[in-house]
């Protein structure tokens, strides 16, 4: 019996150990990735837009919690112009969303994209951020931004952004209203299993959340939760290849993080929600079912405007796809433009998960 248990201890021991030298070759490979990866995203995004960028971009960095978040700002001249807040999608950071930021600033808006903890060019270790902290980091930036904004404030969140903008409206960042390109919530397993590229390992849950205890700082690969292989149409394919090997996308997710992704609970729930909030969905999506944002939007209580964008897929290199979201979000944001929206719930209950 001993010796049973000195064998079973033995090799616990030695597959931590072998995690342990796993994780310090992989954040050796992410430093080596950070310092390659930094002007990557030039290779594939408009010509035109990248020049434009290299002309008014400034960057910033705020704390959140013990990380230091990388902010990409696009700031009008006018202290009273509205800003918009972008939350990114999760093969995602800030920069790669210059198309959409130019659309929003040539209609009067000062920019801010944030990067999360773990992502682009914010600290923290790659892929371990979790949606707690993912959620703060936009509430930060929301309150950095009305220290230097003097006009309205809104908030839009892409694919997985989304469902962290209606949970740092919810969390209480003071915005007048967001826009949500897919929506859906963190507690959701039922919709998560339609969200996933291998639903099988939501049936892994009670265990992973025990795991992720001791063990929470392992990586896994990105490919259990979501693939690129759809996410464009296919005529966007070859900029697709390109963007699949972007040293600063993230690669590999945190068991802590992918756990939390399973289980945070926003501080409202869609149902009580008050905040003007624009669901706008892509018809042709195969990385978020339509039918879960349909059904999210459903369960939205509060202002609400539901947009169909017709032909197209989950995320598109092209300009017209972006001006599509920005002409509906800019009109949603001009019918609530009056002043900072207090979500008063929010106040009130604790976070989940």
């Amino acid at each position: 019996m001993r010796k049973s248990m000195a064998a079973l201890l033995g090799g616990v021991t030695g597959v931590v150990g072998a995690l342990i030298a796993r994780e310090a070759w992989q954040r050796e490979r992410d430093h080596q990735h950070f310092e390659e990866g930094r002007d990557y995203w030039r290779l594939y995004l408009p010509a035109e837009d990248v020049r434009w960028a290299d002309a008014h971009l400034r960057t910033y960095r705020i704390p959140s919690g013990h990380i230091g978040i990388h902010m990409d700002v696009y700031a009008q001249d006018e202290a009273g112009a509205p800003a918009i807040i972008i939350a990114p999608g999760m093969l995602t950071y800030g920069r790669l969303y210059v198309t959409l930021a130019r659309s929003f600033y040539e209609r009067g808006y000062t920019v801010i994209c944030p990067d999360y903890p773990g992502t682009g060019f914010s600290g923290g270790t790659r892929g371990d951020g979790t949606v707690g902290e993912t959620v703060a980091a936009i509430v930060e930036t929301t309150l950095w931004a009305r220290q230097h904004v003097d006009g309205p404030l809104y908030l839009i969140g892409l694919s997985l952004g989304g469902a962290v903008a209606y949970a740092a409206a919810a969390a209480g960042a003071p915005v007048s209203a967001i826009s949500c390109v897919d929506l859906f919530t963190f507690d959701d397993v039922a919709t998560l299993r339609k969200l996933v590229a291998q639903p099988r390992v939501l049936d892994l849950l009670p265990l992973a959340r025990a795991l992720s205890i001791p063990l929470g700082w392992v990586r896994l690969p990105a490919d259990l939760v979501h693939r690129m292989n759809d996410i464009v149409a296919p005529e966007e394919a070859d900029r697709l290849a390109v963007w699949r090997f972007d040293p600063l996308v993230p690669r590999m997710f945190s068991l802590r993080s992918l756990v939390s992704a399973a289980t945070t609970s926003p501080r409202v729930q869609l149902e009580r929600n008050a905040i003007p909030t624009l669901v706008i969905n892509q018809e042709h999506d195969h990385v978020l079912d339509p039918a879960v944002t349909y059904a999210s939007f459903e369960q939205l209580g509060g202002p609400k405007r539901y947009v169909a964008l017709p032909e197209t897929a989950h995320w598109s290199f092209e300009r017209p796809f972006w001006e599509m979201i920005v002409g509906e979000s800019d009109q949603w944001f001009r019918m609530h433009r009056a002043g900072t929206h207090s979500h008063e719930l929010a106040q009130a209950e604790p976070a989940g998960g």
